[in-house]
């Protein structure tokens, strides 16, 4: 058979055609990598300017964008590590701490400082509130003030938290100026409510002494026992409109107690598996929270909770098999960022180089 011999302008047009194709493709290529190069590069807080400026009022708490700034805010209290939890006796207890990174920066042995990454950033004001039991950062931008808690390593003991009884709280209490005074009858998680007391009056004062602006709305967040903390403190912290968004947060109250705020009951997220939204255990009087989500936005299904003790049994041990991965406060933060959108959803939160303290 005879081979084809084809005009040599077609051939021209051809290898023209393949040229262009291929040059194409080197530059698609080359567009591609620098993405996944920006996308390394980039830290999920990045984004926290643009996800705010997004959010309008009223504050609709079921906004995907709302739940991921807190996890955001939440996620950056645990990058707040102290010289007390570096300490050796302390740094033994640190894998009950629910978040990867602060377990890495409790290994490096060199205590961060988010202050050190917040003060290099344009436009917002910002405090840190340090105390024994509970870290809390506070974030203002746009008129919003978003506060993150986290429990340290002397809160997070589960022997005593899962056997604590509830307290009935039936007392006034009183701020100096310009705060007003707050009534509060409510039944609430012993160890945690002292610790919600202690870190509202000291944020109080990091308020006012921080000079924030005008503040149109308050999110209290954080996540595990912070969630728990962030849900009581908002019956202290009363400086403007207020929504609670807890991630795993424990059992902190009865029933009736979720509903008395006049901003309503917090928003939990849940994600499959996660267990520490089951304990303490109901036979203390403790009650689920009402208000709960999936991850994805779905409502959780409440019956999911209320497995026979098998069941429960069957979940503790797939829970502790998983190595409490359930829990993670970056897997949270992860599957929020994806439901929102979010490009940096699955980058790392901060620079360590810039909130690591150089001593």
């Amino acid at each position: 058979m005879a081979a084809i011999s084809l005009p040599e302008e077609l051939k021209k047009k051809m290898a023209d055609v393949f040229n262009a194709a291929l040059k194409n493709a080197i530059e698609l290529d080359a567009a591609l990598v620098r993405i996944r190069e920006e996308q390394e590069r980039m830290n999920a807080f990045d984004e926290f300017y643009s996800l705010v400026s997004t959010i309008c009022s009223p504050i609709d708490n079921r906004d995907p964008i709302v739940r991921y700034v807190c996890a955001l805010v939440a996620e950056l209290a645990y990058h707040h590590v102290t010289k007390f939890e570096i300490d050796d006796k302390c740094s033994k207890r640190a894998k009950v701490i629910p978040c990867e990174e602060y377990q890495k920066i409790i290994a490096g042995g060199v205590p961060a400082n988010v202050g050190n990454y917040l003060q290099g950033l344009e436009s917002i004001k910002y405090f840190v509130v340090v105390d024994p039991g509970i870290v809390a950062v506070g974030i203002a931008f746009n008129g919003m003030l978003f506060i993150g808690f986290r429990g340290t390593q002397f809160l997070f003991d589960w022997r005593i938290n899962i056997r604590s009884k509830l307290l009935q709280v039936n007392q006034r209490f009183r701020y100096h100026s310009p705060y007003a005074s707050n009534y509060i009858n409510a039944r609430l998680h012993k160890g945690f409510a002292e610790e919600a007391l202690r870190i509202s009056y000291r944020i109080l004062d990091a308020i006012h002494d921080n000079n924030l602006g005008n503040i149109n709305h308050v999110f209290l967040t954080g996540h595990s026992l912070g969630g728990a903390v962030a849900a009581i403190a908002e019956n202290f912290i009363q400086i403007a409109p207020t929504s609670v968004i807890t991630f795993g947060a424990p059992r902190y109250c009865d029933y009736f107690t979720s509903f008395l705020s006049s901003n309503g009951p917090p928003t939990q997220i849940q994600r499959q598996g996660d267990i520490v939204p089951l304990v303490p255990p109901r036979f203390l009087g403790y009650s689920d929270q009402p208000y709960v989500f999936h991850t994805n936005g779905e409502y959780f299904n409440e019956l999911q909770n209320r497995r026979s003790f098998l069941g429960q049994l069957w979940m503790w041990a797939r829970f502790i098999l998983k190595y409490f991965e359930p829990h993670s406060m970056e897997k949270y933060r992860n599957e929020l960022g994806q439901t929102a959108g979010a490009s940096g959803a699955s980058s790392p939160l901060t620079p360590y180089d810039k909130i690591k303290i150089n001593e």
